[in-house]
C-alpha cells in the first residue's frame, strides 16, 4: 500500500509539471496552435533583406564588369628547335643530291655531253647566205646548205654528197653547174673531177674549194692542218701549191708529198 501511494503521489506531480491539457507539448512555447507543427518560419526584417539584395546585385555587376575588361589571352610562341650545324650540313647535302630518277635539284645545271654540242660549218658557193651556220652535231649536208638559204639556181648539187654527217670546223663548198666541184669527203681525187674537164689535174685537190674534210683526207694532213690550211685561205686565197709553205706545221717533206694532189 505504501508503493501504491508513492506512484500515485508522482503521478500527480507530473500532471502539475506537463504542458496544459489539450497543448502539444513538441510545439514551441507561443506558437499559433493553428499553424501545422513544423512549418514554423523566422521573420526577416524588410531592411536586412534590401541590404541582402543590393549586396548581391553589387557582387554580380562587379564580377561582370571585371569578365568585360580583362584582357584577352596572348598567345605564347613556343620556341622552335635549332638546327645544329651537323644538321644543317647533312639537309644541304641531302637537297644537292639528285634522288634515283629524280630531277636534279634547284640551282645544280647539269653538263650538257660533248656529243651534244652543235657543229660550225662555212658554207660558201653557189648558196643563197654564205657563211658560217650552226647546225646539230649529226647534221647532214643537206642540212647545211638549208641553213644557208637553200642552194642557188644555178647549184649543182648532183656534184655534192647531201647525205654526208658534216664536220665541225668544216668547209663546205657548193659548186654551180659547169664548176668542178671539190672532190667529196673519204674519196679525194675520183674520177667526177676528171670526167668534168677541169682544169685541174685527174685526182688533185682544188686548195681554194676544198673543206676540212677533204684536206683531213689528204696523206699528212690531219684535222689540225686542214683547219689551219682554211685559215691561210680565209686571209688570201692560194695562188700556188708553194704557198702551203706559209702554213705552220707543213714542212718541206709535207709539201713534197702534197704537191702531186693538190692544185689551185
Amino acid at each position: 500500500m505504501r508503493r501504491a501511494a508513492t506512484l500515485d503521489a508522482l503521478a500527480d506531480a507530473a500532471g502539475r509539471v506537463g504542458p496544459p491539457p489539450g497543448e502539444d507539448p513538441g510545439r514551441p512555447p507561443g506558437a499559433d496552435p493553428a499553424r501545422p507543427r513544423g512549418s514554423t518560419r523566422w521573420a526577416v526584417a524588410p531592411r536586412a533583406a534590401a541590404a541582402a539584395a543590393l549586396a548581391v546585385t553589387l557582387l554580380a555587376g562587379g564580377v561582370a564588369l571585371r569578365a568585360s575588361t580583362a584582357p584577352e589571352g596572348v598567345p605564347v610562341e613556343l620556341p622552335r628547335p635549332r638546327a645544329t650545324a651537323a644538321g644543317a650540313e647533312r639537309t644541304a647535302a641531302a637537297g644537292e643530291a639528285t634522288p634515283p630518277g629524280g630531277t636534279p635539284a634547284a640551282g645544280v645545271t647539269p653538263t650538257p655531253a660533248a656529243s651534244g654540242a652543235p657543229a660550225v660549218v662555212h658554207v660558201v658557193g653557189a648558196v643563197a647566205a654564205p657563211g658560217l651556220v650552226t647546225v646539230p652535231v649529226d647534221a647532214r649536208v643537206a642540212d647545211a646548205v638549208a641553213a644557208a638559204g637553200g642552194s642557188t639556181p644555178d647549184a649543182d648539187l648532183a656534184a655534192v654528197n647531201l647525205a654526208r654527217t658534216v664536220v665541225d670546223g668544216e668547209q663546205l663548198h657548193v659548186p654551180r653547174v659547169g664548176e668542178v666541184p671539190a672532190p667529196s669527203a673519204g674519196a679525194p681525187g675520183t674520177g667526177d673531177e676528171a670526167a668534168s674537164g677541169g682544169t685541174g689535174g685527174a685526182g688533185t685537190v682544188d686548195l681554194n674549194t676544198a673543206d676540212l674534210a677533204t684536206l683531213d683526207g689528204l696523206p699528212g694532213v690531219g684535222p689540225v692542218l686542214a683547219q689551219r690550211i682554211l685559215d691561210r685561205r680565209a686571209r688570201a686565197p692560194f695562188t700556188s701549191v708553194d704557198e702551203l709553205d706559209d702554213v705552220s706545221g707543213i714542212g718541206p717533206a709535207v709539201l713534197e708529198r702534197l704537191r702531186p694532189l693538190v692544185r689551185v
